[in-house]
């Protein structure tokens, strides 16, 4: 490449690294300086004080946040994740099937799939808690109809469901995308090894876990990584669902984020949290990127 090539890269590069370095970079370090400092929203940014590892003490010492992290790491993100996982493959099996195109509901069964997709996550949010509602939702009207149960359940309001009703909500929501990355990994996979497999007398079964999965293993580990990342640092569902209620029961790190720096007044700590929970993501970002590498993932 030439000098002049080279410049005029440069000069085309310039503007969109501009504005991503006023869009994340700024705001970014902008975090990290924060979480340094002792400042309220109502206060002017030139007002801080300088409160070192103050914020930091503040979260780790609070004995809320074990249960904090336990809500973000168990029932957030391991458990949805797997169950995306187990449910997306099981459907991506379907919409692979060779039923679904025997009888021609190939394409509507994958256009239906998409739906909840292209729903808004707020619009998603308040259409279940009208399923959830204790009085006048769909939910608790058919279970008592049919005699399942006595009268209705707040699901969203006690802790025996709660955690449970804010899992479907994400699984439902956020369940295309395995089944479209899925889906495309499965059509991948040569066919010539399903039928050398049929001709050494392998059943369904064994092909599935001699053919399948390991052909499917670098797209499930993507996968694995990418929703772990949109959920770890996810607030939209648990916020919009229950608040962290009921009390703090259903408090995650980004709710407890906002709870810090907007409810309690201290940008600080929200900031602090804000930051452990980059250097976790960055954790999983790295991973992400190695297994998306096809050079390294060959090595």
């Amino acid at each position: 490449m030439t000098r002049g090539s080279q410049r005029q890269a440069y000069a085309l590069t310039t503007p969109a690294l501009l504005v991503i370095g006023v869009l994340f970079l700024f705001p970014g370090i902008y975090n990290v300086v924060l979480a340094f400092q002792d400042l309220t929203p109502y206060d002017a940014p030139g007002d801080a004080e300088w409160a070192g590892l103050d914020n930091f003490k503040a979260i780790f010492t609070d004995p809320q946040m074990g249960s904090v992290a336990f809500n973000t790491v168990f029932w957030l993100t391991a458990v949805t994740v797997v169950l995306r996982l187990v449910f997306g493959m099981g459907l991506a099996l379907l919409l692979h099937s060779r039923v679904l195109q025997r009888w021609r509901l190939r394409g509507l069964a994958r256009t239906l799939v998409l739906v909840p997709w292209m729903v808004p996550p707020v619009v998603a949010v308040a259409c279940w808690k009208w399923i959830f509602d204790g009085n006048t939702g769909v939910l608790n009207q058919f279970l008592v109809a049919v005699h399942v149960l006595p009268e209705g359940v707040p699901f969203l309001a006690q802790t025996n469901t709660v955690w449970w009703s804010v899992i479907a909500i994400i699984v439902w929501r956020e369940l295309p995308f395995v089944v479209i990355v899925l889906l495309a990994g499965l059509q991948s996979v040569p066919e010539e090894q399903y039928e050398a497999a049929a001709l050494d007398g392998a059943g369904r079964a064994q092909s599935f876990r001699h053919v399948t999965l390991p052909s499917l293993r670098p797209v499930i580990t993507v996968v694995v990584l990418m929703t772990v990342i949109q959920t770890f640092n996810n607030f939209v569902y648990v916020w919009l669902s229950t608040g962290g209620g009921p009390g703090t029961y259903t408090q995650v790190l980004a709710t407890e984020l906002y709870s810090r720096a907007f409810v309690a007044d201290s940008l600080g700590e929200g900031a602090a949290i804000g930051l452990v929970m980059t250097a976790v993501m960055a954790v999983f970002a790295l991973a992400y990127l190695r297994a998306s590498d096809p050079e390294r993932r060959e090595a």
